[in-house]
């Protein structure tokens, strides 16, 4: 699964950042879809209901406090995640 972001900084300067969960489907159980689609979903339900997500109402994953532990759980799922970014003038 890619997910790409587009940004713009301060200075004026565009960026695309490519991000990407990479993981193959098991023939006798879960496709990487659904590997890449509910296994976030869960973790981060998991989140909510275990505290660590203490912020209200609509919360992005941009944050340490939501991106870090998640990514460490995908990690550990078999789920390796690829970055690479672009600079467009």
């Amino acid at each position: 699964m890619r997910n790409d972001l587009g940004l713009r900084h301060p200075t004026g300067e565009l960026e695309t950042k490519h991000i990407s969960m990479v993981v193959y489907g098991d023939p006798s159980g879960f496709s990487a879809m659904a590997k890449t689609v509910g296994y976030p979903a869960a973790i981060a339900a998991r989140m909510l209901l275990d505290g660590e997500i203490r912020s209200k109402g609509l919360v992005i994953p941009m944050t340490k406090e939501v991106y870090g532990p998640a990514l460490a759980r995908l990690k550990e799922e078999g789920i390796h995640i690829v970055t690479k970014s672009t600079l467009q003038e």
